[in-house]
Order: C-alpha cells, then structure tokens, then sequence
C-alpha cells in the first residue's frame, strides 16, 4: 500500500478514491480501519465517519486511523468536504502531528464542480461559501468563507495562504520548502484544473513528505508516482501437486522454454517433525526466485518411481491414501500462502483439484470466481471474498492440458496485464 486517504463521509471517501482507480491504482475503500487488509491494494481509503462528531472525536478518528498504518509509512492524503463542513482544522491538525510531517498542502478546489478557492476564500460557482445553502447546512454549518478562518476555529497550529499568483509562479516549490521550519497549513488558492496540477508537481518535487489535503479535484491532479507502485510483468507462481505423467511432462516443457526455477517439494519432508523449517526452507528458495522474475514451480513429483513411493508413505503414517493425499495438499498450500508473503507474483496456476481447494482455504477465500478459459477445459479465475481477489488463477486437472499448457499459461498472463 502506497497511499492512504482518510475521508470523513463514504461518498467523499468514494469520489477521492475514484481519481485514483481511474488512473490504474488498485483502490480499496474501508468502512473502518483493517491492519489486514490486502496487501496488493495500492491506495487504502478509510472513511472515519467523523464530519458531524466534535472537533476533538474527529481528531481522535483520524489518529487512530493513521496508527493502524503507521509502519508502512504511506503517502496521506486527508480529503476534506470541499466546502470545509465537518472538523478540517482539528483533522489536518492530527494528521500532522500522527505523521509527523511539516506541511499541509491544502487544495479543496474541484474547478469542474464549480468549486473554487481565490484570495483564500472558497467560492461555489463564483459566490463566497457564507452566501450559498451551505451556510446553513443542518449537521454542519459554514460561518465564513475565508479558509483560512474556518481552519483557525480548529487548530492553533500557523496558516499560510498562497494567491493564484503564488500558485502559478516557477518559485512555487521554493515558497512552499521556506515554510517548512514548523508545522504549517498551507491554503492554496485554485480556479483551474492546471492550478492544482502546478501545486500537484511542486509539492511532490519537495525533499521532504506532505500531508495532501483536498477533494477529488487535487486527488486527480497528483502524480501516479504517489500512490501506485510501478507497474511490471510479475512472475507466475505453479503449485504443481499432481503426480500425473502430463502434469510432469508440462513441467519439464515449461523449464526447457521459459525463464523458471523448479523448486521439488518431496512429500516425505512435508510430514516430518521438521516439515515446518522445511517449509520455510521452499518458501525462502521459491520467493528468491520470483524476485528474480523467474517463474517459479513447485514440483511435487519427479518420476514413476516417486509415485509409487505413496503406499509405503501411507504405511508409515499410517494414512489412508485420501488422508495422506489431503495432508500433503494441505502443507502445499500453507507454502503457498509462505510464498506469496514473500514475494509478488502476477498470477497462480494449480494443478490439480486437492491443490486448488487447499490453497483457497488457505487464504480464506470462499471459492473461485471463473472468468474465462486458458484452453479446452482449463479455466482461469480469481477467488472470492480473499485478500487476492484480483489475482488470476489457473486451475487444471493433473491430466488435462497439452505439453507446452504452462507457457500457454504465462503467455495469457502476459496478454491479460497489457490490456
């Protein structure tokens, strides 16, 4: 998670967010704060519901909402009503001081709604807020149109106001970097979407990190760069867990004709007193070689012979064979969920049944989502209700698919992030 929006109403927290997924960014919006949440997500928007609470109540909210994600330090972004209703003050205020960061680069202009800030005022299509409905909003009413006012009755922290003629000067960043010896709210005039793109570039080039305060209009004027991790062809993770003959005639192929990394699990290490450190072992071993861009399978047989080892396994745990089949797919997919901790990858392919249902109890998912097929009988899909839910699967029979079906697989894979 690169950036995280903290809005005080679900629809604000909604129509910020949408700049954002706009533009590419994964964007998830939260009705409460979730230190779990996905880690594929690029953008997190939380709505504290805290615009009609008091001052003090709504500054509680926003800290306690940053303090949820403080160790992966993302850029914050505090939106606010455009036409300053709620606790602005006290909510800036805290997102100072939970950040620690000096400025607060305040734009709520949304040129395109008739939203607009000059000489420090906000106007709603020309008129000075005071004189709109807004003034007498039922839950939260406007006394004044200066911001800088609004703010005051707040925090006791300093105001700055840059005029359109600040904002629009090539010295733009250097004014903004001169204030920052002390925590300051800076109030940026705005009439224009290019307005909030030059606050945008000027603030985002300072040596040192800002609080982004605005409506949707200064969400859509910030650089990708911000909030969106770049984009990359992501290795292909295969957990191959049948011990068919096709399946290891499919591997064999891929290796010899993609950039990949087999990584043998034997099902004798996975059953052991030490199958925990071995797993940590093929977790470690696995990811090094997805952070190398190669794609990485995961093989559980090598030969006929391996096969036939089943009985004796069987035997020796005293497992039926449905038992033993259902304990080695079980320690499968807990690799699985070992290595996607690890390291990113652009997709999943398993094989076979026992696999694929492991592996999606594992991440707790409800089931599979199918959104089209690889090749005869070959879906791929994406889970339901899981922290991946965005994440294609391939799911295949052991004995279905042809010679080269994992370099069919990775060739879709790449097909489907260039569209």
């Amino acid at each position: 998670m690169k950036m995280l929006v903290i809005a005080d109403d679900f629809t604000g927290a909604n129509d910020t967010g949408v700049q954002l997924a706009k533009k590419g960014a994964r964007t998830e919006v939260l009705l409460q704060s979730d230190p779990t949440v996905n880690s594929r997500a690029d953008v997190l928007v939380i709505n504290t519901e805290s615009r009609a609470v008091d001052a003090q109540a709504a500054a509680r909210c926003v800290t306690e909402a940053i303090e949820h994600y403080a160790e992966q330090r993302p850029t914050l972004y505090k939106k606010i009503d455009s036409t300053f209703r709620g606790n602005p003050g006290a909510e800036i205020a805290a997102a100072l001081a939970a950040t620690g960061a000096r400025l607060a680069v305040i734009a709520a202009a949304i040129p395109a709604a008739g939203r607009t800030t000059l000489n420090g005022e906000c106007l709603v299509n020309r008129q000075p807020l005071h004189t709109t409905e807004f003034a007498s909003d039922p839950k939260t009413p406007i006394l004044s149109s200066r911001i800088a006012t609004i703010l005051a009755s707040q925090t006791a922290l300093p105001i700055e106001e840059f005029s359109l003629a600040a904002v629009r000067s090539p010295s733009l960043g250097e004014q903004l970097a001169a204030l920052a010896q002390q925590q300051t709210l800076v109030v940026m005039d705005a009439e224009t979407e290019e307005d909030l793109a030059a606050i945008a570039r000027a603030a985002a080039r300072l040596a040192f990190p800002v609080v982004w305060v605005g409506a949707a209009g200064l969400a859509n004027a910030l650089p990708a760069t911000l909030y969106m991790q770049p984009r990359s062809r992501l290795p292909l993770l295969i957990v191959a867990g049948s011990m068919s003959e096709a399946t290891r005639k499919q591997i064999h192929y891929a290796s010899a004709h993609e950039n990949t990394a087999v990584v043998d699990v034997f099902p004798q290490a996975l059953l052991g007193e030490e199958a925990a450190d071995c797993l940590n072992r093929l977790a470690d071993e696995s990811a090094a070689a997805l952070l190398r861009q190669q794609h990485c399978i995961l093989r559980a047989s090598r030969s006929e012979q391996e096969r036939e080892l089943i009985g004796s396994l069987c035997q020796q745990w005293q497992l039926s064979r449905q038992q033993l089949g259902e304990t080695i797919s079980k320690r499968l997919a807990e690799l699985t969920v070992a290595i996607l901790n690890r390291a990113q990858i652009g997709g999943l392919f398993l094989t076979g049944g026992d696999i694929a249902t492991a592996v999606a109890a594992s991440l707790h998912a409800k089931g599979y989502r199918i959104s089209g097929e690889i090749a005869p009988c070959i879906p791929w899909c994406t889970f339901v209700h899981s922290d991946l839910d965005d994440l294609p699967v391939i799911t295949k029979a052991g004995g279905f698919g042809s010679e080269n079906i994992i370099s069919e697989a990775i060739g879709f894979l790449e097909r489907l992030y260039e569209e």
